[in-house]
């Protein structure tokens, strides 16, 4: 049996954790300085680098290990996982701007929790079908 946690997936759990900082520094200093173009373009580059490392990652996972559904998952879990624990010791080490209010974490947290409920119940549902049209020397080692 695969593993579920592989060193692909290690690495882009540190990239989003290291990503993750950079845009929080990033935002609470643009929102301290009252610099509201850069929060714009710091969120615009956080997405981006944020879609560049799961797309990098996530094929590097996919040609190393077989290609199951599950891959989209586990990564949408940890970057879920990074952002929301980075953001909230961000507020408890008192690292946020005078701008930045606690409650816009729970809420983002709230919604993106649903987001990755309906996920994982999709997953549940591809999870017998996914390896379809697999050879069975790729599935049996």
């Amino acid at each position: 049996m695969k593993t579920l946690i592989t060193s692909n997936l290690l690495k882009f759990t540190l990239t989003a954790t290291i990503l993750t900082i950079i845009f929080r520094f990033g935002l609470s200093m643009s929102l301290t300085n009252q610099m509201f173009i850069a929060v714009f373009i710091c969120a615009v580059f956080y997405a981006v680098l944020m879609f560049l490392s799961g797309m990098y990652f996530g094929k590097k996972e996919y040609y190393e290990d077989l290609p199951i559904y599950d891959i989209g998952f586990r990564f949408h879990l940890c970057t879920f996982l990074a952002y929301n624990l980075i953001s909230f010791f961000w507020f408890i080490l008192g690292f946020q701007s005078s701008y930045e209010n606690i409650s816009n974490i729970y809420i983002t947290a709230i919604i993106w929790a649903v987001f990755l409920i309906i996920h994982f119940i999709y997953y549940l549902s591809l999870r017998k079908s996914s390896i379809k049209n697999l050879d069975k020397n790729d599935i049996f080692e």
